[in-house]
Order: C-alpha cells, then sequence, then structure tokens
C-alpha cells in the first residue's frame, strides 16, 4: 500500500481533498495532511511518502521549493501540484523541476484523482523496474562471483577438446567469460607440479593445501598479467597466462621466487615446468609436452624447468635434427602407432636427403631406444618385453637412413603390439606398489620411497594412484594399517600399544582417534564387540 502526503495551507482546501474524495479503491494505505512546507518536510523525513499533492502558492516556501528539496531526499517521490490561472507560470516551472502533473483550482475531484491513479500506475511501474535492477545487479553479483570458476570450466572444457568448434563460438564463450584473447591468440601455460608435502594430510587438508598453493601462484606468477589458475580434469595446477609478450627471464624468476614461497610458508616441495604461448587449440598437447616433462624429472626436485631448454632437439653433425622425441612418447602413448611410423619415415627420408652422417644416426639410435625405456617404464613393462636384445643389437649395427627407417619401423610394429596387448593398463604398477605397502606397513613410507621403488616422479605417481584406485596414497596407507590393526586385535591378545607401534604408530593417542575416526569405535572397544561375536 502507498503513502500520500496533501499540503494546502488552506485547511478546507485539504480537508476537501484528504477527506473529500473517496480513495478506497486506490492502493493508498496512509494520507497525511501538511499545512506548510516545513510541515511536509518532517513528514518525508520520518516516512517513506510514494505521492505527494501539493499547493504552489503558499505562505513562506512555495510548492516549488518543497519540489526542489522532494528531489534532493526523496527522488523517487512524485508530485503533484495544485495551481491557479492566475500563476501558470508556475505550472510550468513545476513541469520544469520534474512534477509528475498538475490540477487547476479549484480542483475538480474526479481529474485530481484520475491523475493519482495515473501517478500511482507510474509508481508502481517505477517499483518494477526497481525490482528488476536490484535483480540484475544481484545476478551481476553472483556472475561476478561465479566467474573464476566459469572461467575454469572453460579452459577445462578445452583441454577435453571442447568450446573448439569454431571460431565464432570460442570468441563468443572468451568474450562471455572476459578473458581478453581472441580466437587466433596465444595462452603460455604452466604446469605446478606438488611433488611433496612435509606435513602428513588427508584428502581433504591436501586439497585445500592444493587451494593456497595456487592461490600464491596467482600472487606471485600471474600477479598484475591477464591469466588464470585452475585445476583441470586430472588435478593438475595450472597457470595460464594470457599475455605471450611476456618478459620470459622475469617469469622464470617469479617462478623460481615461487618454489620458494611454497618451501617457506606451505610445507611442500613444488616444481614449474613453464610451457610456449601456444594457440588456444594447441593447448592440450602443450600441456602434454609440460607432463612429459614432469614424469621424466626425477632427479630434480623443487626446480623450475623451461621447456625451451629441455626440448629433446639434439643438432646432428651432418646438418639434421632429432625430432621431438617427448612427442613421439605421446604417441606411443596413446597407441597411436601408424603416425608415430609415418613421422619416423619422415624424419629419416630426411636424414637420407641430408646425407646424414653416422653420429647422427647413432644419435637416433640411443634416442628411439631411450623413448622405448621410458614407454616400458610407464606401462609397468620390462623393454625386454617390447623387443629383444637380440633386435637392439640390430639397430645399433644400422649405418644407412633406409636401414634405420626398416629397423624402427620394425621394433615399433612389435612394441605397439606388446603394449596394446597389454592395453593402457597400470595395474602391474599399482599391484607393485599395494605389495610394497603391505609388506611395510611395520615402518613409516611416505610418498617418496614408494615412487623410487617403481621409478616415477612422485607428482605423477600420485595422480595415477588416485585415479586408478580413487584414494591417495596417505589414505591407502592408513587404510590398510587400520585393517591389519583390525585383524590383530580379532586374532590375538597383543596388547593395543604394542599392536599400534608394530605398524609405526608410536604416539598411541593419535593412533586410538585415529582407529575411531576411521571405524568408529575406539580400539578396546573393537576388540571386546568382535572377540565375543560366536
Amino acid at each position: 500500500m502507498l503513502t500520500m502526503l496533501v499540503v494546502d495551507d488552506e485547511i478546507y482546501a485539504l480537508k476537501g481533498i484528504t477527506q473529500g474524495i473517496d480513495w478506497s479503491d486506490l492502493p493508498i494505505g496512509t494520507i497525511l495532511e501538511a499545512e506548510n512546507v516545513a510541515e511536509a518536510m518532517r513528514h518525508i523525513q520520518q516516512h517513506q511518502v510514494d505521492l505527494v499533492i501539493s499547493d504552489i502558492e503558499m505562505p513562506g516556501q512555495n510548492g516549488i521549493a518543497l519540489l526542489r528539496q522532494i528531489r534532493e531526499i526523496a527522488p523517487n517521490t512524485l508530485t503533484v501540484f495544485l495551481t491557479g490561472h492566475a500563476r501558470f507560470e508556475y505550472a510550468q516551472e513545476a513541469l520544469q523541476q520534474g512534477c509528475f502533473d498538475y490540477v487547476l483550482k479549484p480542483v475538480d475531484h474526479s481529474v485530481l484523482k484520475d491523475i493519482v491513479r495515473r501517478a500511482i500506475e507510474e509508481i508502481e511501474r517505477r517499483r518494477e523496474q526497481m525490482n528488476f535492477e536490484n535483480t540484475l545487479d544481484e545476478y551481476r553479483t553472483q556472475w561476478t562471483q561465479q566467474l573464476p570458476i566459469l572461467v575454469e570450466r572453460f579452459w577445462q572444457d578445452v583441454l577435453l577438446g571442447k568450446s573448439l568448434s569454431s571460431a565464432n563460438r570460442l570468441n563468443r564463450e572468451l568474450a562471455l567469460y572476459d578473458i581478453p584473447l581472441e580466437a587466433d591468440g596465444r595462452v603460455l601455460p604452466v604446469l605446478l607440479s606438488v611433488e611433496h608435502w612435509e606435513v602428513e594430510l588427508d584428502d581433504r587438508d591436501e586439497s585445500i593445501m592444493e587451494y593456497a598453493v595456487r592461490k600464491a601462484a596467482s600472487e606471485i606468477i600471474l600477479g598484475d598479467h591477464a591469466g588464470t589458475i585452475m585445476q583441470d580434469r586430472n588435478e593438475l595446477n595450472l597457470v595460464l597466462l594470457y599475455d605471450e609478450q611476456l618478459d620470459r627471464q622475469k617469469l622464470m624468476a617469479q617462478c623460481a621466487q615461487y618454489v620458494r614461497a611454497c618451501n617457506d610458508y606451505f610445507h611442500c616441495r613444488v616444481s614449474c615446468y613453464v610451457g610456449e604461448p601456444v594457440r588456444i587449440g594447441d593447448l592440450t598437447s602443450a600441456l602434454d609436452r609440460l607432463t612429459q616433462l614432469e614424469r621424466a624429472n626425477v632427479s630434480s626436485p623443487q626446480t623450475v624447468i623451461d621447456s625451451t631448454h629441455n626440448n629433446e632437439v639434439v643438432s646432428g653433425v651432418g646438418g639434421a635434427s632429432l625430432p621431438h622425441f617427448s612427442e613421439w612418447a605421446a604417441m606411443l602413448d596413446n597407441s597411436n602407432f601408424e603416425e608415430l611410423a609415418r613421422s619416423i619415415d619422415t624424419t629419416l627420408n630426411q636424414f637420407a636427403m641430408e646425407s646424414s652422417s653416422r653420429e647422427t644416426l647413432e644419435l637416433f639410435y640411443y634416442s628411439f631406444m631411450h623413448l622405448l625405456y621410458q614407454a616400458a617404464n610407464r606401462k609397468g613393462l620390462s623393454i625386454y618385453d617390447l623387443i629383444t636384445a637380440q633386435e637392439m643389437q640390430e639397430g645399433q649395427s644400422v649405418r644407412t637412413p633406409a636401414l634405420m627407417q626398416t629397423w624402427a619401423c620394425k621394433v615399433l610394429n612389435k612394441a605397439g603390439q606388446a603394449i596394446a596387448d597389454r592395453g593402457r593398463d597400470t595395474s602391474a604398477i599399482i599391484t607393485k606398489i599395494q605389495a610394497y605397502i603391505q609388506d611395510n606397513l611395520h615402518q613409516e613410507l611416505s610418498r617418496d620411497d614408494i615412487a623410487n621403488i617403481v621409478y616415477r616422479n612422485p607428482a605423477y605417481l600420485s595422480r595415477l594412484f588416485r585415479k586408478e584406485t580413487g584414494l591417495s596414497l596417505s589414505d591407502y596407507i592408513v587404510q590398510m594399517k587400520i585393517e591389519k590393526v583390525k585383524k590383530l586385535l580379532i586374532e590375538t591378545n597383543d596388547k593395543i600399544s604394542n599392536i599400534a607401534e608394530g605398524l609405526g604408530y608410536m604416539h598411541f593417542s593419535y593412533f586410538a582417534k585415529l582407529f575411531k575416526k576411521v571405524t568408529g569405535l575406539t580400539p578396546q572397544e573393537y576388540r571386546k564387540k568382535n572377540q565375543n561375536m560366536p
């Protein structure tokens, strides 16, 4: 319901409007009266007045002065003026000052009521518009708050090959998410590899700490540059920089500062793998390149690796150069054997055209063998599961590009068949890890120790284990130790403290809390409940 204020210094005119007109059929809940401007302003300051009907000509301050004050403190209030023919210029000024309408004196009640009805419609229209704008502002705020999440999802889709169907669609999405790039723009990726936590964390705490690590990267690496910090669907932490004209030396220094900060403030070892600016459509390949570098890095923790200096391109003596073996490794991992065979043919045909030296062929041979060793290792296989020792020696004795091409394709076919037979099954590695954990439940087990057993980068291994089992290494170790404790509690009468110490828990109170957290019972309650079962 609305509030209406009637202002007139003539009491009979005032009462004639407030009481002489039937306002019951209009949505007016309160009608206020004032005999001068000062009294009218007190009402306006104390109430939310929606509509003012005021005489223009009054002693002291007139209606025009009232309208000016209303516009300052209650700009949404509408004003209707009463005026006489003799001072029609007042009505003109009132309209210029923004009054809704005016009525000539003596007041025709039906005319005034029609004007008030129209004023009420305008008030309701303005309220609807205001509500719409407020709702829009609220959604704008929510959109702004959610924008980082939406941007992260956009880049996750890009890395999965989505959102790349057409340049027009990509441009629309880039504009929608306020990403300052065009479809043909370039992005520089940096892979943040969390190699080791110095403190023991469960899954939830590790996720929280990884969020903190990404926030630190936003401040130190991203800084004022356009870009985003994100985690892809494989839980890789990434920095995507939109400015391809970055000072690379400065970026490397910022990454080094970030590595130190993670060690000092977050108790974790981190390495940064810095890519090159690539087109949006090539971002997946660039990320594969960085993960290859991460996977191969088993000897240089807490470091910054520049992909432009680690691209496995080796200059040959005869003028030729070796290919990007990291790209060949990705083809091998993804079973793209035909594409890899074509790349081998192209490379060795180029060697033949350029009359490459014997040393170039030897470099190719050792690089290709290194590629096979790494591929076998990643699959949990021995190199001898792929090819025989005699086949290795045959390649070493090759002296022409044509013969090297024949040998490499033969070896590739055999290795590809062996890998295809095993598929992309990583169960051999996981089984080896699980067996090692089972055999060593009596001691403290770290991610680094386990990674050394299977010759893997700790960060890569952690993601692989979680992907295959659904558990982090630390949670799996806890789960296995608790299962062992439960078995010993039921099958033996050993002291609980001795059982705990035998599984590496030196602090009994920590062990008891952990056991209850996992099982819902204290060790004593669990033994009593299960030993008494028939």
